[in-house]
């Protein structure tokens, strides 16, 4: 063959006269030299692999330490990828060619393409070279938010120190990855388990500990999500991944980037594959995994290296703990002392059980009352099998000694397990619904039945029954099932179904002997259609199917439901339209539409019962006309609804009954009309002001006088007001009488949303709402300043944001101070701030806010290193700011 080319490639001039050409031309190297080069560039390319291998090891390993990249290695790793791309593309185009060359000359290929890449050759090895020869910045990473620990709160402990030395020492043996921590419900393992957590602070072999609560029907995909965001992989595209994508992201980061980690997960119920989860389990691993369970037999299948009882008290400890929570740190003797030790003993040494048993005991003060409560604790008999039971029965007692009208308060207690166990309500909700329900009686006011709605729930929290957080209150998950477990139980015919979060319905389920079911809460859910097979629930007073997916009300369903007093359908976005038979509710008291796309009201017209009407965050009605005959209406929100009209505002002005108003308002007219009317004002929470014009006078005054006002939500709204002095000024005014602790105005705001609204240069009258709790300021290009020192200056004793939890602010071009001066903050949790860019200062100091652990600051990407910080506070603040580029 090499003969027959020879002779072809001399019998052809024109070869010869090419060859001449390319030998006698200046590029001619890029060929004679091709293979050379082509060497060269392969080796470039390896050296370039291994200086981002190199780099990458580097930064992982700071990465895991709770340190963040800096963008000009992110850049240079972006090129150098790039670069090593595009050289193996080229490599792979030349080798052929190369090959061709050597073998059979010139005359084996083409000339042109040969040259060609010949050419591009040096340019791609010069571009690989620059890369690896060009200097990176010797500090690879800076503070990143990966906290290596996550501190959880605990509660003072009787009896704990001894389970957490134990555990601890078995979990730091050299042979030890995974220990199970098992035992009844109520016995304190999720509490060891937060002790264990937070004992990570102190310990430097970790680079991160992730906690995980794993839910009853173990969620493989909720894991992973909080096992992402522990790791920070949570983005737009892990959103769109699968399981399994997920598994694969999860077990190469915890492969190849080799961290250190803990694992913890509370509360399984059964086995759950990690391998599935995504993390490796590799002999000799550094890592160390935890959990919880009730179950010994769970724990066994998970094949932990160790695993331990968490136990009930011993006897010393369970009366320690049961004195502890009766108030009686001092002691006992004689009569009394007796009593508590067999109270104590009939707790079993749970301490869950103690702890509310002894709640109920410290109301208590005679010998005669303590044997009461020992007496109903002997009485419950052992009818289910197992610890359980005798620990509901425990756990009743508190319920059975609830103070003040008890029926009342026990019906209040049960209504909380309509609830998903995660759900946190404001107390505010859960009285509207006891109202609406009928539970607490309205007949002598609104008022004294909050008021009463309150008292409950203080008492119940006093009884350990229910857990408050500031105005927000949940329950124990071992509380909300004997909860479940008493209010299952058929009384007078009649008997709560409840199956919300876990249950994951696609359909109305099949109840058996629905006809005793008189409150079914199927909250939480996917339920996407209410057949009329589901109407058999004749007996139904409450009916629970917020955040489902329903689209589909069949009028049927309905028709039989003439008892029905409370229906929340809020939150289920798919619904536009009420059947015409809801007007067979005849006795709704309570109805809840909130979030939906429902578009006209329809047959709401006969639902003249109605105390409580909730259309908040319906777009899409477009008309309030058809309420004007539910004149028995105490409650009624339209805030980001139809707006409000003289119509309608002549209509609300002769229901006698209304007490509680949220609104919305888009027409300069109808707000004048609304300011106007003393009995609107007077009963407002909630106001929406959408795309208006407010002018001519003070915004302060204007407002601040509305002294129900809890939440204010100004969109597009133009705020423009004359330079006048004192009270009429645009601003509070400079005069110390006016700005005062004792000012009255916007003495109830809650919450404030401004969003696209020009001219408003700063937000001083916020300098008055001494409650606000949560601030957002978004898109408004010409605000300066949030409190203006100048217009405040007068009295600067009057300190804002004391109760301020979220401060929101967004694209405001000109914002350049918060306030002048560092302030307390004693309720901050969360701060967003983006896309101000002439923002240099926050007004923290070393001492600004007391619980730091739970503070979460998101600022753009690099804004830690660009502000100017108050002494001792870029310590104190950079690990918790969190970047939102």
């Amino acid at each position: 063959m090499d003969t027959i080319i020879g002779c072809l490639c001399s019998a052809v001039p024109s070869f010869q006269q090419i060859f001449s050409f390319l030998a006698s031309h200046v590029h001619a190297e890029y060929i004679y030299k091709f293979d050379d080069n082509l060497d060269d560039l392969k080796t470039a390319c390896e050296d370039l692999k291994a200086k981002i291998t190199d780099l990458e090891g580097r930064v992982n390993a700071e990465e895991f330490k709770g340190q963040r990249r800096k963008d000009e290695v992110v850049r240079w790793l972006l090129k150098a990828k790039k670069a090593v791309e595009e050289t193996s593309v080229l490599v792979a185009t030349a080798s052929p060619i190369g090959e061709r060359l050597s073998t059979h000359g010139f005359c084996s290929t083409n000339p042109i393409s040969a040259y060609s890449c010949g050419r591009m050759i040096p340019k791609k090895l010069a571009k690989v070279s620059e890369l690896i020869s060009e200097k990176i910045c010797e500090e690879l990473t800076r503070q990143s938010t990966l906290a290596k620990v996550v501190e959880q709160p605990t509660e003072q402990t009787v009896g704990l120190d001894t389970k957490l030395d134990s555990a601890w020492s078995l979990l730091m043996e050299e042979g030890t990855r995974m220990l199970g921590l098992y035992g009844m419900g109520g016995v304190g393992k999720t509490t060891l388990l937060t002790r264990i957590n937070n004992k990570f602070v102190e310990v430097d072999k970790f680079d991160v500990v992730i906690w995980v609560t794993v839910s009853k029907d173990v969620d493989i995909e909720k894991i992973q999500d909080d096992i992402g965001k522990r790791l920070r992989l949570c983005d737009d595209k892990w959103c769109k991944k699968d399981q399994t994508e997920k598994r694969s992201v999860i077990f190469d980061v915890l492969t190849h980037k080799k961290p250190k980690y803990v694992l913890l997960l509370d509360g399984l119920w059964k086995e759950v594959s990690l391998t599935k989860i995504g993390i490796p389990l590799r002999q000799g691993g550094n890592y160390k995994i935890v959990f919880t369970t009730r179950s010994k037999s769970v724990s066994g299948r998970m094949n932990p290296n160790e695993q331990k009882e968490v136990e009930c008290l011993g006897e010393k400890e369970a009366l320690d703990l049961l004195m502890q929570n009766a108030g009686r740190r001092d002691g006992l003797s004689g009569g009394m002392l007796d009593l508590s030790k067999e109270i104590a003993k009939q707790c079993h040494g749970l301490p869950l059980a103690l702890e509310v048993v002894g709640k109920c005991l410290s109301s208590r003060t005679t010998e005669a009352d303590w044997g009461e409560v020992l007496c109903t604790l002997g009485s419950h008999p052992a009818v289910l099998e197992g610890m359980k039971k005798e620990m509901f029965g425990v756990l009743k007692v508190s319920y059975d000694y609830l103070e003040r009208g008890e029926k009342d308060a026990q019906s209040c207690f049960k209504y909380c397990a309509l609830f998903s166990l995660a759900s946190n309500i404001t107390q505010d909700e859960l009285v509207e619904y006891w109202i609406g329900e009928g539970i607490i009686d309205v007949s002598q006011g609104r008022r004294r039945a909050e008021r009463i709605g309150n008292e409950i729930i203080n008492t119940l929290v006093g009884a350990s029954l229910l857990l408050k957080d500031e105005r927000k209150v949940h329950m124990h998950n071992m509380i909300r099932e004997m909860a479940l477990w008493i209010a299952n139980e058929v009384t007078d015919g009649k008997r709560f179904h409840v199956q919300t979060d876990d249950a994951r319905l696609t359909e109305m389920p099949y109840v058996p002997d629905c006809q005793t079911v008189s409150k079914m809460s199927l909250m939480n859910n996917e339920i996407k259609s209410i057949t009329n097979s589901s109407s058999q629930f004749t007996n139904l007073v409450t009916l629970f199917l917020q955040n489902n997916k329903l689209a589909d009300l069949v009028g049927g369903f309905f028709c039989l439901l003439s008892n029905l007093v409370v229906l929340d359908l809020s939150r289920n976005t798919g619904i536009t339209e009420l059947p015409d038979d809801i007007s067979k509710l005849v006795s709704l008291r309570y109805l809840n539409l909130l979030g939906t796309r429902i578009k006209n009201l329809g047959g709401l017209k006969h639902l003249i019962l109605l105390i409580h009407l909730n259309l908040e965050s319906t777009s899409y009605v477009r008309s309030l006309r058809i309420i004007s005959g539910l004149d028995k209406l105490q409650v009624l929100r339209f805030y980001g609804s139809a707006p409000l009209d003289r119509s309608l505002l002549e209509s609300l002005e002769t229901f006698q009954a209304l007490e509680l108003l949220t609104i919305t308002v888009r027409d300069v007219d109808a707000l004048e009309s609304f300011l106007g009317s003393k009995k609107i004002r007077s009963c407002t929470q909630g106001l929406f002001l959408d795309r208006l014009q407010i002018s001519g006078r003070s915004f302060a005054a204007t407002f601040g006088e509305l002294d129900s006002l809890s939440k204010l939500e100004m969109i597009e709204c133009d705020i423009i007001e004359t330079e006048t002095t004192g009270i009429n000024r645009y601003s509070p005014s400079t005069s110390a009488s006016q700005i005062t602790p004792s000012n009255t105005w916007f003495r109830n705001l809650s919450a404030v949303v401004l969003i696209s609204c020009e001219h408003l240069k700063d937000v001083t009258w916020l300098i008055y709402a001494a409650n606000l709790e949560s601030l957002s300021i978004r898109v408004s290009h010409k605000m300066e300043e949030l409190i203006s020192e100048e217009k405040a200056r007068d009295d600067v004793r009057v300190e804002p944001f004391k109760k301020l939890q979220v401060l929101d602010l967004d694209y405001l071009g000109e914002l350049a101070s918060i306030y002048w001066s560092p302030l307390s903050f004693p309720c901050l949790q969360k701060v967003h701030i983006t896309n101000c860019p002439k923002l240099r200062k926050l007004p923290l100091d070393s001492t600004s806010v007391k619980k730091i652990d739970d503070l979460v600051i998101e600022m753009d990407d690099g804004w830690e290193d660009r502000i100017e910080w108050e002494n001792g506070a870029k310590e104190r603040f950079c690990r918790h700011t969190a970047s939102d580029s």
